[in-house]
Protein backbone atom coordinates (compact mmCIF):
# COMPACT_ATOMS: atom_id res chain seq x y z
CA UNK A 1 0.00 0.00 0.00
CA UNK A 2 1.42 3.29 -1.15
CA UNK A 3 2.02 5.42 2.28
CA UNK A 4 4.69 7.59 0.80
CA UNK A 5 2.74 10.73 1.48
CA UNK A 6 2.14 10.05 5.21
CA UNK A 7 5.03 10.47 7.84
CA UNK A 8 6.49 7.96 10.58
CA UNK A 9 4.10 9.63 13.28
CA UNK A 10 0.68 9.13 11.15
CA UNK A 11 0.86 5.83 9.29
CA UNK A 12 0.56 2.26 11.22
CA UNK A 13 3.48 0.42 12.42
CA UNK A 14 4.98 -3.28 12.12
CA UNK A 15 4.23 -5.47 15.14
CA UNK A 16 8.63 -5.17 15.58
CA UNK A 17 8.35 -1.43 15.89
CA UNK A 18 5.41 -1.77 18.52
CA UNK A 19 7.01 -4.44 20.26
CA UNK A 20 10.41 -2.30 20.57
CA UNK A 21 8.05 0.52 22.03
CA UNK A 22 6.57 -1.83 24.72
CA UNK A 23 9.83 -3.00 25.45
CA UNK A 24 10.72 0.92 26.00
CA UNK A 25 8.20 1.71 28.29
CA UNK A 26 8.98 -1.60 30.08
CA UNK A 27 12.24 -0.85 30.71
CA UNK A 28 11.89 2.78 32.03
CA UNK A 29 9.50 1.62 34.24
CA UNK A 30 12.27 -1.42 35.43
CA UNK A 31 15.14 1.31 35.72
CA UNK A 32 12.63 3.58 38.05
CA UNK A 33 11.26 0.82 40.51
CA UNK A 34 13.45 -2.34 39.62
CA UNK A 35 10.19 -4.08 38.63
CA UNK A 36 7.86 -4.41 34.83
CA UNK A 37 4.76 -2.49 34.80
CA UNK A 38 1.97 -3.88 37.09
CA UNK A 39 -1.60 -3.36 35.52
CA UNK A 40 -4.53 -5.12 36.76
CA UNK A 41 -4.23 -3.70 40.53
CA UNK A 42 -3.97 -0.31 39.37
CA UNK A 43 -7.58 -0.84 37.46
CA UNK A 44 -8.63 -2.43 40.66
CA UNK A 45 -7.71 1.12 42.36
CA UNK A 46 -9.72 3.38 39.90
CA UNK A 47 -12.67 1.43 40.23
CA UNK A 48 -12.63 1.90 44.32
CA UNK A 49 -12.22 5.67 43.11
CA UNK A 50 -15.76 5.75 42.05
CA UNK A 51 -16.40 3.98 45.32
CA UNK A 52 -14.72 6.39 47.23
CA UNK A 53 -15.75 9.78 45.20
CA UNK A 54 -19.61 8.88 44.00
CA UNK A 55 -21.22 5.70 44.92
CA UNK A 56 -19.90 5.79 48.67
CA UNK A 57 -20.32 1.94 48.65
CA UNK A 58 -18.13 -0.74 49.90
CA UNK A 59 -17.23 -2.91 47.38
CA UNK A 60 -13.81 -3.48 45.50
CA UNK A 61 -12.47 -0.60 48.24
CA UNK A 62 -13.10 -4.02 50.68
CA UNK A 63 -9.63 -5.18 48.93
CA UNK A 64 -7.99 -2.18 47.07
CA UNK A 65 -8.04 1.07 48.52
CA UNK A 66 -8.86 4.26 45.96
CA UNK A 67 -6.10 5.35 43.86
CA UNK A 68 -5.23 6.37 40.18
CA UNK A 69 -3.27 4.73 38.08
CA UNK A 70 -1.05 6.84 35.96
CA UNK A 71 -0.10 3.61 33.30
CA UNK A 72 -3.70 3.40 32.84
CA UNK A 73 -4.33 6.92 32.20
CA UNK A 74 -1.07 7.35 30.72
CA UNK A 75 -1.96 4.08 28.49
CA UNK A 76 -5.32 5.67 27.28
CA UNK A 77 -4.14 8.69 26.06
CA UNK A 78 -0.78 7.44 24.06
CA UNK A 79 -3.38 5.32 22.23
CA UNK A 80 -5.72 8.10 22.26
CA UNK A 81 -3.32 9.95 20.25
CA UNK A 82 -1.66 7.74 18.30
CA UNK A 83 -5.26 7.51 16.65
CA UNK A 84 -5.85 11.53 16.32
CA UNK A 85 -2.25 11.62 14.80
CA UNK A 86 -3.79 9.10 12.24
CA UNK A 87 -6.88 11.00 12.03
CA UNK A 88 -8.67 8.04 12.56
CA UNK A 89 -10.56 6.25 15.83
CA UNK A 90 -12.24 3.03 15.78
CA UNK A 91 -15.37 4.38 16.57
CA UNK A 92 -16.45 3.37 13.35
CA UNK A 93 -16.26 -0.48 14.24
CA UNK A 94 -19.49 -1.73 14.08
CA UNK A 95 -19.96 -5.32 16.62
CA UNK A 96 -22.89 -7.45 16.95
CA UNK A 97 -24.29 -7.62 19.93
CA UNK A 98 -22.95 -10.88 20.53
CA UNK A 99 -19.66 -10.36 19.98
CA UNK A 100 -20.04 -7.21 22.54
CA UNK A 101 -21.63 -10.11 24.99
CA UNK A 102 -18.87 -12.24 24.56
CA UNK A 103 -16.37 -9.00 25.04
CA UNK A 104 -17.93 -8.72 28.33
CA UNK A 105 -17.81 -11.97 29.49
CA UNK A 106 -14.14 -12.42 28.51
CA UNK A 107 -13.27 -9.38 30.43
CA UNK A 108 -15.03 -10.98 33.65
CA UNK A 109 -13.13 -13.98 32.54
CA UNK A 110 -9.69 -12.10 32.34
CA UNK A 111 -10.48 -10.18 35.55
CA UNK A 112 -11.03 -13.44 37.80
CA UNK A 113 -8.04 -14.99 36.27
CA UNK A 114 -5.75 -12.12 36.96
CA UNK A 115 -6.40 -12.14 40.57
CA UNK A 116 -5.30 -15.95 40.73
CA UNK A 117 -2.56 -15.34 38.92
CA UNK A 118 -1.98 -12.88 40.29
CA UNK A 119 -1.42 -10.49 37.14
CA UNK A 120 -2.80 -10.15 33.74
CA UNK A 121 -0.61 -11.61 30.40
CA UNK A 122 0.99 -8.20 30.44
CA UNK A 123 2.19 -9.54 33.34
CA UNK A 124 3.21 -12.53 32.13
CA UNK A 125 4.35 -12.12 28.70
CA UNK A 126 5.76 -8.74 28.87
CA UNK A 127 7.13 -8.89 31.92
CA UNK A 128 7.32 -12.55 33.30
CA UNK A 129 8.70 -14.14 30.25
CA UNK A 130 11.37 -11.21 30.54
CA UNK A 131 12.26 -11.99 33.50
CA UNK A 132 12.37 -15.69 32.56
CA UNK A 133 9.72 -16.81 35.43
CA UNK A 134 9.03 -20.28 35.73
CA UNK A 135 5.19 -19.27 36.41
CA UNK A 136 4.98 -16.87 33.90
CA UNK A 137 6.07 -20.10 31.46
CA UNK A 138 3.62 -21.96 32.84
CA UNK A 139 0.70 -19.83 32.20
CA UNK A 140 1.54 -19.24 28.57
CA UNK A 141 2.37 -23.17 28.16
CA UNK A 142 -1.05 -24.08 29.99
CA UNK A 143 -3.04 -21.44 28.86
CA UNK A 144 -2.13 -21.31 24.58
CA UNK A 145 -4.80 -24.57 24.33
CA UNK A 146 -7.59 -22.50 26.12
CA UNK A 147 -6.95 -19.37 23.69
CA UNK A 148 -6.70 -21.70 20.61
CA UNK A 149 -9.72 -23.65 21.72
CA UNK A 150 -11.94 -20.15 22.80
CA UNK A 151 -10.61 -18.97 18.67
CA UNK A 152 -12.23 -21.69 17.55
CA UNK A 153 -15.91 -21.94 19.32
CA UNK A 154 -16.31 -18.37 18.55
CA UNK A 155 -15.24 -18.05 15.04
CA UNK A 156 -17.48 -21.46 14.92
CA UNK A 157 -20.63 -19.20 15.76
CA UNK A 158 -19.81 -16.66 12.84
CA UNK A 159 -17.71 -14.25 14.88
CA UNK A 160 -14.54 -15.45 12.94
CA UNK A 161 -14.42 -12.18 10.84
CA UNK A 162 -14.04 -10.11 13.97
CA UNK A 163 -10.45 -11.64 14.46
CA UNK A 164 -8.14 -8.40 13.55
CA UNK A 165 -5.23 -7.29 15.15
CA UNK A 166 -6.28 -3.73 13.92
CA UNK A 167 -9.36 -2.12 11.88
CA UNK A 168 -7.91 0.46 8.90
CA UNK A 169 -10.70 2.08 6.73
CA UNK A 170 -8.25 2.33 4.16
CA UNK A 171 -7.56 -1.43 4.33
CA UNK A 172 -11.35 -2.29 4.67
CA UNK A 173 -12.30 -0.08 1.42
CA UNK A 174 -9.24 -1.71 -0.07
CA UNK A 175 -10.37 -5.15 1.18
CA UNK A 176 -14.12 -4.41 -0.23
CA UNK A 177 -13.09 -2.65 -3.67
CA UNK A 178 -10.89 -5.82 -4.36
CA UNK A 179 -13.85 -8.21 -4.00
CA UNK A 180 -16.71 -6.40 -5.58
CA UNK A 181 -14.25 -5.03 -8.38
CA UNK A 182 -11.75 -7.29 -9.00
CA UNK A 183 -11.48 -10.81 -8.53
CA UNK A 184 -14.28 -11.57 -6.38
CA UNK A 185 -14.11 -15.66 -6.77
CA UNK A 186 -10.21 -15.42 -6.09
CA UNK A 187 -11.34 -13.17 -3.52
CA UNK A 188 -13.99 -15.57 -1.40
CA UNK A 189 -11.17 -18.59 -1.79
CA UNK A 190 -8.65 -17.19 0.36
CA UNK A 191 -11.08 -15.34 2.69
CA UNK A 192 -10.10 -11.87 1.85
CA UNK A 193 -13.85 -10.86 1.49
CA UNK A 194 -13.92 -11.32 5.53
CA UNK A 195 -11.59 -8.24 6.06
CA UNK A 196 -14.34 -5.55 5.82
CA UNK A 197 -18.10 -7.99 6.53
CA UNK A 198 -19.56 -7.15 9.70
CA UNK A 199 -17.08 -4.79 10.71
CA UNK A 200 -17.89 -2.11 8.40
CA UNK A 201 -21.39 -0.12 7.82
CA UNK A 202 -21.15 3.19 6.22
CA UNK A 203 -24.80 3.50 8.09
CA UNK A 204 -23.79 3.50 11.16
CA UNK A 205 -23.61 6.23 13.56
CA UNK A 206 -21.64 5.62 16.62
CA UNK A 207 -23.02 8.33 19.12
CA UNK A 208 -26.08 7.18 18.26
CA UNK A 209 -25.49 3.70 19.11
CA UNK A 210 -27.15 3.82 22.77
CA UNK A 211 -24.85 0.88 23.95
CA UNK A 212 -21.98 2.32 23.13
CA UNK A 213 -23.18 5.81 25.12
CA UNK A 214 -23.57 3.90 28.10
CA UNK A 215 -20.27 1.36 28.11
CA UNK A 216 -18.22 5.17 27.67
CA UNK A 217 -20.07 6.33 30.22
CA UNK A 218 -19.33 3.90 32.75
CA UNK A 219 -16.10 4.01 31.61
CA UNK A 220 -15.55 7.63 31.57
CA UNK A 221 -16.80 7.73 35.15
CA UNK A 222 -13.79 5.46 36.35
CA UNK A 223 -11.56 7.67 34.61
CA UNK A 224 -12.68 10.89 35.47
CA UNK A 225 -13.12 9.95 39.46
CA UNK A 226 -9.56 8.52 39.17
CA UNK A 227 -8.00 12.02 37.80
CA UNK A 228 -10.00 13.19 40.63
CA UNK A 229 -8.36 11.41 43.02
CA UNK A 230 -5.03 11.61 41.27
CA UNK A 231 -5.13 15.59 41.35
CA UNK A 232 -6.91 16.43 44.23
CA UNK A 233 -6.73 13.30 46.76
CA UNK A 234 -4.46 11.76 49.04
CA UNK A 235 -3.99 8.43 48.10
CA UNK A 236 -0.03 6.87 47.59
CA UNK A 237 -0.29 8.39 43.31
CA UNK A 238 -1.68 11.53 44.01
CA UNK A 239 0.06 14.42 42.92
CA UNK A 240 0.72 16.32 46.29
CA UNK A 241 1.34 12.77 47.95
CA UNK A 242 4.76 12.79 47.30
CA UNK A 243 7.74 13.24 44.76
CA UNK A 244 6.26 14.35 41.23
CA UNK A 245 8.96 12.43 38.99
CA UNK A 246 7.40 8.70 39.71
CA UNK A 247 4.28 9.50 38.69
CA UNK A 248 5.52 11.18 35.69
CA UNK A 249 7.58 7.93 35.02
CA UNK A 250 4.29 6.03 35.35
CA UNK A 251 3.02 8.16 33.35
CA UNK A 252 5.34 7.84 30.39
CA UNK A 253 5.74 4.75 30.49
CA UNK A 254 2.05 3.82 29.85
CA UNK A 255 1.76 6.26 26.87
CA UNK A 256 4.83 4.43 25.47
CA UNK A 257 2.92 0.98 26.17
CA UNK A 258 0.10 1.90 24.74
CA UNK A 259 1.11 3.99 22.26
CA UNK A 260 3.45 1.05 21.06
CA UNK A 261 0.58 -1.44 20.96
CA UNK A 262 -2.11 0.96 18.71
CA UNK A 263 0.32 1.66 16.48
CA UNK A 264 0.83 -1.71 15.71
CA UNK A 265 -2.00 -4.13 17.02
CA UNK A 266 -0.03 -5.64 19.48
CA UNK A 267 -0.97 -8.04 21.75
CA UNK A 268 0.03 -10.74 24.29
CA UNK A 269 -2.91 -13.49 22.90
CA UNK A 270 -1.89 -12.97 19.10
CA UNK A 271 1.62 -13.76 19.84
CA UNK A 272 1.29 -16.78 21.26
CA UNK A 273 -1.25 -18.20 19.26
CA UNK A 274 0.62 -17.36 16.32
CA UNK A 275 3.37 -20.18 16.33
CA UNK A 276 0.58 -22.66 16.38
CA UNK A 277 -1.15 -21.31 13.39
CA UNK A 278 1.69 -22.72 11.37
CA UNK A 279 0.18 -26.00 11.28
CA UNK A 280 -3.58 -24.75 10.45
CA UNK A 281 -4.75 -25.19 6.99
CA UNK A 282 -6.25 -22.68 4.59
CA UNK A 283 -9.04 -24.30 4.47
CA UNK A 284 -9.82 -24.66 7.76
CA UNK A 285 -9.24 -20.87 8.61
CA UNK A 286 -11.69 -20.22 5.43
CA UNK A 287 -14.45 -22.31 7.02
CA UNK A 288 -14.15 -20.40 10.27
CA UNK A 289 -13.48 -17.02 8.07
CA UNK A 290 -10.94 -15.84 9.44
CA UNK A 291 -9.91 -12.48 7.84
CA UNK A 292 -7.34 -12.64 5.30
CA UNK A 293 -5.14 -10.17 6.87
CA UNK A 294 -5.14 -12.44 9.65
CA UNK A 295 -4.37 -15.48 8.39
CA UNK A 296 -1.29 -13.97 7.00
CA UNK A 297 -0.25 -12.04 9.90
CA UNK A 298 -0.55 -15.31 12.23
CA UNK A 299 1.29 -17.80 9.38
CA UNK A 300 4.26 -15.10 8.99
CA UNK A 301 4.52 -14.67 12.64
CA UNK A 302 4.33 -11.19 12.75
CA UNK A 303 2.86 -10.80 16.41
CA UNK A 304 5.54 -13.10 17.90
CA UNK A 305 7.99 -10.13 16.58
CA UNK A 306 5.88 -7.75 18.58
CA UNK A 307 5.94 -9.56 21.67
CA UNK A 308 9.65 -11.31 21.42
CA UNK A 309 11.24 -7.74 20.68
CA UNK A 310 9.52 -5.96 23.52
CA UNK A 311 11.15 -9.21 26.01
CA UNK A 312 14.07 -8.77 24.78
CA UNK A 313 14.35 -5.38 25.78
CA UNK A 314 13.48 -5.85 29.21
CA UNK A 315 15.28 -8.72 29.78
CA UNK A 316 18.80 -6.94 28.40
CA UNK A 317 17.62 -4.37 30.72
CA UNK A 318 17.26 -6.72 33.81
CA UNK A 319 20.45 -9.43 32.81
CA UNK A 320 22.63 -6.03 32.28
CA UNK A 321 21.72 -4.57 35.67
CA UNK A 322 22.04 -8.11 37.33
CA UNK A 323 25.25 -9.14 35.42
CA UNK A 324 26.82 -5.41 36.14
CA UNK A 325 25.64 -4.21 39.15
CA UNK A 326 23.66 -7.42 41.08
CA UNK A 327 20.39 -6.15 40.89
CA UNK A 328 17.42 -8.39 42.00
CA UNK A 329 15.67 -10.09 39.35
CA UNK A 330 11.80 -9.24 39.90
CA UNK A 331 9.92 -11.70 40.73
CA UNK A 332 6.93 -12.45 38.77
CA UNK A 333 4.98 -14.38 41.48
CA UNK A 334 5.14 -12.25 44.84
CA UNK A 335 2.72 -13.65 46.41
CA UNK A 336 1.95 -15.99 48.24
CA UNK A 337 5.10 -14.50 49.41
CA UNK A 338 8.36 -16.99 49.05
CA UNK A 339 6.54 -19.15 46.57
CA UNK A 340 7.65 -18.96 42.49
CA UNK A 341 4.86 -21.48 41.87
CA UNK A 342 1.34 -22.53 42.93
CA UNK A 343 -2.10 -23.69 41.77
CA UNK A 344 -3.33 -19.84 41.44
CA UNK A 345 -1.10 -19.99 38.22
CA UNK A 346 -2.37 -23.46 36.58
CA UNK A 347 -6.14 -21.64 37.44
CA UNK A 348 -5.49 -18.50 35.92
CA UNK A 349 -4.09 -19.63 32.71
CA UNK A 350 -7.36 -20.67 30.84
CA UNK A 351 -8.92 -17.47 32.24
CA UNK A 352 -6.34 -15.30 30.98
CA UNK A 353 -5.93 -17.09 27.74
CA UNK A 354 -9.85 -17.33 26.94
CA UNK A 355 -10.81 -14.26 28.18
CA UNK A 356 -8.58 -12.66 26.01
CA UNK A 357 -9.40 -14.37 22.76
CA UNK A 358 -12.95 -13.30 23.41
CA UNK A 359 -12.71 -9.43 24.36
CA UNK A 360 -10.11 -9.40 21.03
CA UNK A 361 -7.31 -8.27 23.17
CA UNK A 362 -5.28 -9.25 26.46
CA UNK A 363 -5.80 -6.50 29.11
CA UNK A 364 -2.93 -3.91 28.54
CA UNK A 365 -4.07 -4.12 24.46
CA UNK A 366 -8.03 -3.73 25.72
CA UNK A 367 -6.57 -0.05 27.31
CA UNK A 368 -4.86 0.75 23.88
CA UNK A 369 -7.76 0.00 21.82
CA UNK A 370 -9.94 1.97 24.21
CA UNK A 371 -7.89 4.85 23.54
CA UNK A 372 -8.60 4.03 19.58
CA UNK A 373 -12.39 3.89 20.72
CA UNK A 374 -12.80 -0.09 19.99
CA UNK A 375 -16.15 -0.67 21.68
CA UNK A 376 -15.21 -4.61 22.70
CA UNK A 377 -12.15 -2.93 24.89
CA UNK A 378 -14.85 -0.47 26.70
CA UNK A 379 -17.14 -3.29 27.23
CA UNK A 380 -13.98 -5.78 27.92
CA UNK A 381 -13.22 -3.15 30.76
CA UNK A 382 -16.37 -3.19 31.97
CA UNK A 383 -16.21 -6.82 32.44
CA UNK A 384 -13.08 -6.73 34.72
CA UNK A 385 -14.99 -5.21 37.63
CA UNK A 386 -17.32 -7.68 37.67
CA UNK A 387 -14.33 -10.33 37.17
CA UNK A 388 -12.90 -8.62 40.58
CA UNK A 389 -16.15 -9.69 42.68
CA UNK A 390 -15.64 -12.86 43.18
CA UNK A 391 -11.93 -12.02 44.89
CA UNK A 392 -12.38 -9.28 46.80
CA UNK A 393 -15.62 -10.74 48.27
CA UNK A 394 -13.64 -14.29 49.17
CA UNK A 395 -9.96 -12.87 49.18
CA UNK A 396 -9.16 -15.14 52.33
CA UNK A 397 -10.62 -18.17 51.00
CA UNK A 398 -8.87 -17.87 47.62
CA UNK A 399 -5.59 -16.43 49.19
CA UNK A 400 -5.39 -19.18 51.49
CA UNK A 401 -6.45 -22.20 49.11
CA UNK A 402 -3.70 -20.70 47.00
CA UNK A 403 -1.16 -20.98 49.73
CA UNK A 404 -1.59 -24.26 50.80
CA UNK A 405 -1.11 -25.53 46.90
CA UNK A 406 1.99 -24.22 46.17
CA UNK A 407 4.75 -26.13 44.17
CA UNK A 408 8.13 -24.47 44.33
CA UNK A 409 9.31 -21.36 45.95
CA UNK A 410 11.91 -21.42 42.53
CA UNK A 411 10.91 -18.00 40.64
CA UNK A 412 12.78 -17.97 37.69
CA UNK A 413 14.62 -20.16 34.98
CA UNK A 414 18.42 -19.44 36.28
CA UNK A 415 17.93 -20.92 39.77
CA UNK A 416 15.58 -23.72 38.09
CA UNK A 417 19.01 -24.71 36.28
CA UNK A 418 21.77 -23.79 38.95
CA UNK A 419 21.93 -22.73 42.68
CA UNK A 420 25.44 -21.17 41.94
CA UNK A 421 25.52 -17.34 41.58
CA UNK A 422 27.23 -17.15 38.87
CA UNK A 423 25.95 -20.00 36.80
CA UNK A 424 22.78 -18.47 37.22
CA UNK A 425 23.77 -15.27 35.19
CA UNK A 426 25.60 -17.74 32.43
CA UNK A 427 21.69 -19.00 32.31
CA UNK A 428 20.41 -15.37 32.09
CA UNK A 429 23.05 -14.39 29.56
CA UNK A 430 21.96 -18.00 27.57
CA UNK A 431 18.10 -17.07 27.45
CA UNK A 432 18.72 -13.74 26.00
CA UNK A 433 20.85 -15.21 23.17
CA UNK A 434 18.06 -17.60 23.19
CA UNK A 435 15.41 -14.45 22.54
CA UNK A 436 17.87 -12.82 19.91
CA UNK A 437 18.36 -16.39 18.30
CA UNK A 438 14.39 -16.64 18.53
CA UNK A 439 13.67 -13.54 17.31
CA UNK A 440 16.00 -13.71 13.83
CA UNK A 441 14.26 -16.78 12.90
CA UNK A 442 11.05 -15.71 13.13
CA UNK A 443 12.46 -12.66 10.89
CA UNK A 444 13.78 -15.41 8.86
CA UNK A 445 10.62 -17.36 8.51
CA UNK A 446 8.41 -14.91 8.37
CA UNK A 447 9.48 -12.72 5.88
CA UNK A 448 9.73 -15.78 3.00
CA UNK A 449 6.24 -16.36 4.33
CA UNK A 450 5.25 -12.50 2.94
CA UNK A 451 7.62 -12.50 0.02
CA UNK A 452 9.67 -9.91 1.52
CA UNK A 453 13.24 -8.91 3.07
CA UNK A 454 14.21 -8.66 6.75
CA UNK A 455 13.86 -4.58 6.37
CA UNK A 456 10.28 -4.74 5.00
CA UNK A 457 9.50 -6.83 7.86
CA UNK A 458 10.77 -4.66 10.24
CA UNK A 459 9.49 -1.61 9.10
CA UNK A 460 5.98 -2.01 7.38
CA UNK A 461 2.83 -2.56 8.59
CA UNK A 462 0.94 -5.72 8.33
CA UNK A 463 -1.73 -4.17 5.98
CA UNK A 464 1.19 -2.71 3.71
CA UNK A 465 2.92 -6.66 4.00
CA UNK A 466 -0.24 -8.84 2.98
CA UNK A 467 -2.12 -6.10 0.47
CA UNK A 468 1.40 -6.18 -1.50
CA UNK A 469 0.81 -10.35 -1.76
CA UNK A 470 -2.77 -9.58 -2.60
CA UNK A 471 -1.81 -7.20 -5.19
CA UNK A 472 0.48 -9.46 -6.96
CA UNK A 473 -2.15 -12.16 -6.80
CA UNK A 474 -5.14 -10.65 -7.58
CA UNK A 475 -3.43 -7.86 -9.92
CA UNK A 476 -4.45 -4.87 -7.57
CA UNK A 477 -3.31 -1.68 -8.29
CA UNK A 478 -1.95 0.73 -5.49
CA UNK A 479 -3.16 3.60 -7.95
CA UNK A 480 -6.61 2.88 -6.58
CA UNK A 481 -5.97 2.40 -3.37
CA UNK A 482 -8.66 4.78 -1.24
CA UNK A 483 -7.37 8.00 0.19
CA UNK A 484 -7.07 7.66 3.69
CA UNK A 485 -9.89 9.91 5.30
CA UNK A 486 -10.70 10.88 8.83
CA UNK A 487 -13.35 8.91 10.83
CA UNK A 488 -14.46 9.59 14.21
Amino acid sequence: MNKKRFSFLTRQWSFALGGLFVGLAELLYFLNFRRFIPVTTGLAKMFSSVEANITHTHTVSRVYSADVHWIIIGGLFGAWLAGRLERQSRNWVKYSPKMLLLALLGGITFGFGTRLGPGCTTHHIFGGLSVMSVASWTIVIVGVPFAFITFELMSRFGLGPYFKHQENKASVDKARDLHVNGNTEACEKVGLHYDYKLVYNKRYNPWKDPLRMIAWSLVGIVILSALWTGFFGHAKQSLGSGPLWPNIARFIAGMLLCWGIAKAGVGTECGIMAPESIFVSEKHYNKLKIPYITRRMFKALLPTSGILAAIIVLNSGVLFNWVVFDWSVPDAAPKPAGWGLHIGHLLAAPCLAAGSVMMIGCEIRSYGRVGLGYLTGIVGLIGFYFGYLPYVYFAEEIDGFIASHTFTKITNIPQLVTTDPTGQKVVGVVYLLGLLTAFALVVWYGSRQLGTNAKGYLTKDTDELVFAQSDSQFGGDDQNEPEKTSTN
